[in-house]
């Protein structure tokens, strides 16, 4: 009987590791190593008997150079929507205080919009960078808006609330008209507001600016609404807008309409002596 061979012991695989990998970083020893530069800059800024302001300029300065060297630093600066007012777009442009050479990762465009909206001259005042050299300041003038009558002459308004020298007040005779004390810079809001409700709009004689702080809205048929102040004049044109859906307001036998109290609409029928026609 043939004999049997014990079966060899099997041979145990050995098992490689792979080499532990370093963790990356953390972002506490990054922060830790920016605040160790910063702290070495200002020291040595102090060593040598500068203040960190010149440190500051001759830093930016440098960058300045590295960028006209790299070919992105400001070549232009482009205003567009001025093109038919070249003072205006000149101004705009001063304003902005960017000249040509400055590093283009300094021209900040919320920095720069904030320059030009300060001049309350434009508005929709858009600031893009075109890498590698531009800088382009995107506005829209100021438009006309409404007439006022400043108890003298009437005159144009701009969308800013600002009489309009060079506008005729002829060929705006289709804007808005109004008038009172302290209308001109209130109309703005007044004409946005009435956007919303072309209905009404095309009934509207003037509109009449009280006590500088709220609007009555005289209509073709002689209708005065009492608005509430400025801070419930959307709520009360809202009002308005209801009752001439329903019920056609403006063209009732109705001489005053006031709606200066929410949620009260109080009617003076036509013929009635109105008195308070222009109260407070």
């Amino acid at each position: 009987m043939p004999k049997v061979k014990a079966a060899s012991p099997s041979r145990r695989k050995k098992v490689t590791q792979a080499p532990a990998q370093a963790p990356p970083p953390a972002a506490s020893s990054i922060l830790f190593g920016l605040v160790m530069v910063v702290a070495l800059i200002v020291t040595g800024a102090a060593l040598l008997g500068g203040s960190l302001s010149k440190m500051e300029q001759r830093w930016a300065n440098a960058l300045d150079g590295v960028s006209r060297s790299l070919g992105i630093s400001v070549a232009r600066v482009e205003v567009i929507g001025l093109e038919h007012d070249p003072e205006l777009a000149r101004l705009i442009r001063d304003a902005a205080m960017i000249v040509p050479g400055e590093n283009m990762f300094r021209a900040d465009p919320h920095l720069l919009r904030r320059r030009v909206e300060n001049t309350n001259r434009v508005e929709h005042v858009s600031v893009y960078r075109l890498w590698p050299d531009t800088v382009m300041i995107r506005v829209d003038a100021a438009r006309p808006t409404a007439l006022w009558y400043d108890g003298t002459d009437w005159r144009v308004v701009d969308s800013l609330g600002r009489p309009m020298q060079d506008q005729s007040v002829a060929a705006h005779a289709d804007l808005l008209k109004a008038s009172g004390d302290g209308a001109a810079t209130a109309l703005p809001a007044l004409v946005s507001a009435l956007a919303d409700y072309p209905e009404l709009l095309v009934r509207l004689e003037r509109a009449q600016r009280i006590s500088q702080r709220r609007w009555d809205l005289i209509f073709q048929t002689g209708l005065r609404v009492n608005l509430p102040a400025d801070s419930g004049l959307d709520a009360g044109l809202a009002r308005l807008a209801s009752l001439e859906a329903r019920r056609r307001i403006s063209s009732l036998a109705v001489a005053r309409l006031d709606l200066r109290i929410s949620g009260r609409s109080t009617l003076s029928p036509a013929g009635e002596d109105q008195i308070n026609r222009e109260a407070a």
